[in-house]
């Protein structure tokens, strides 16, 4: 990993960023909360309305709390594609074409995957539409930013042994999340949790 930790925190997500190899990152005090963040964020790039596409066989409880509340919570309007068990590409396809502010892919080992990461972020580049991972502990994360993801949302408890949520991703995506001033201040890592993951980060060296 390049460089230490600094002490002081705030410059925790540069050296998190360089980690994860990532443009940029965030730290959030919660997986729910950095999904939310991540979310508001997206939402709030443009004027493409409040609706997240993502198929219906991923609206499961992320962090303890359904994902269909989190997109909520973060300003938009989720709608679910395919079935329980599928996601055509053609019907995914469909609502990409519709514009949406974003479109949302949660990978899961305990999840059918009804629809590839790979699959997903090659609809959603054609289609122009932001995609966000939520990736809790694969570990494939810099794979998807390769693949054109505007922001993957990782659990720090997997990567670091630290409860926390992890954004991280472009650069414009997260100034995008900074510029949420209302999911900023409510979904910002403190600065206890702040100080642990840096103490991680560091033993990690």
């Amino acid at each position: 990993m390049a460089g230490k930790v600094p002490n002081d925190p705030p410059g925790l997500e540069a050296v998190l960023a360089a980690r994860l190899e990532a443009e940029e990152a965030l730290l959030a005090a919660s997986l729910a909360a950095a999904t939310v963040w991540a979310t508001a964020g997206l939402l709030g790039r443009g004027d493409k309305g409040r609706r997240v596409v993502l198929p219906l066989a991923h609206l499961a409880r992320l962090d303890g709390a359904p994902l269909t509340e989190l997109i909520r919570v973060a300003g938009g309007e989720p709608e679910a594609v395919g079935t329980v068990r599928d996601c055509p590409e053609a019907e995914f396809a469909r609502a990409l074409a519709d514009r949406p502010a974003a479109a949302l892919l949660l990978v899961d080992p305990e999840l059918p995957e009804v629809l590839s990461p790979a699959r997903f972020l090659w609809l959603c580049r054609q289609a122009e539409v932001p995609a966000l991972i939520l990736d809790p502990a694969s570990g494939r994360w810099a794979a998807w930013a390769d693949g054109g993801a505007a922001l993957v949302v990782l659990d720090a408890g997997a990567l670091l042994a630290v409860e926390a949520g992890i954004l991280a991703g472009t650069a414009e995506a997260i100034a995008a999340c900074r510029a949420a001033e209302a999911a900023s201040a409510a979904f910002r890592a403190p600065p206890a949790l702040r100080a642990a993951l840096a103490q991680a980060l560091a033993a990690g060296e």
